[in-house]
């Protein structure tokens, strides 16, 4: 298993409560097998700084399981037992889940299907949402920021809420409603912004709205 860290210039830097993000820092996998077929995935590290210690812990797994077949539940299990005691979680589960996807792919390719197919489904349109703006911005930008995202053809969108003043928000997604209309579906998301207490507030703040 190689693994590459390249970082993914974003044509609309996104703002969240907890930071901004310029760069989309990915980890590139290639899983090599025997049979000449290369499977093939990618992590989003969040930040650069975590795609070193995401590709350590790849190379490591790539150690536990070279020459094993390509069967993703038994790759996953191996995995799993060996990290019984450190646990399954964070960047741990990363790095697990990159090989489980290049495996997958691996595996499609060896049988000359679609993961869906390979997966027991089959093949249909699925609704999808924008998610890629609607950051923490001054309210005339996003209003215009949201009409862009529904123009390139979606019927559902995204917002970024955490603003340090509850009114605030409030008036972000009210902008934004307006701007959509009655016919596109609005998420938001605080993005690990709020205590406790304060999420559940802002909760109950716009489950009106």
């Amino acid at each position: 298993i190689r693994t590459r860290a390249v970082g993914a210039p974003m044509k609309r830097p996104l703002a969240t409560s907890t930071g901004a993000i310029t760069v989309a820092p990915l980890l590139l996998l290639d899983l090599q097998t025997d049979a000449g077929i290369t499977g093939r995935s990618y992590l989003f590290g969040i930040g650069a700084h975590n795609l070193k210690p995401i590709a350590a812990l790849v190379e490591a797994m790539a150690g536990m399981v070279k020459g094993d077949p390509v069967a993703p539940a038994d790759l996953e299990r191996k995995l799993r037992a060996k990290y019984t005691l450190l646990g399954v979680h964070n960047i741990v589960y990363f790095a697990m889940s990159g090989i489980d996807m290049a495996a997958w792919d691996a595996l499609g390719q060896a049988q000359k299907l679609p993961l869906v197919r390979l997966l027991g489904g089959a093949p249909r349109p699925i609704q999808a949402y924008n998610s890629k703006g609607l950051g923490i911005m001054p309210l005339k930008p996003l209003a215009k920021e949201a009409a862009a995202l529904v123009k390139e053809g979606f019927s559902a969108v995204k917002l970024r809420l955490g603003r340090p003043h509850a009114v605030d928000d409030l008036a972000a997604l009210r902008t934004v409603k307006k701007a959509l209309g009655p016919n596109v579906i609005l998420m938001v998301d605080f993005n690990q912004g709020l205590g406790v207490a304060e999420a559940i507030k802002r909760g109950r703040m716009i489950d009106d709205e």
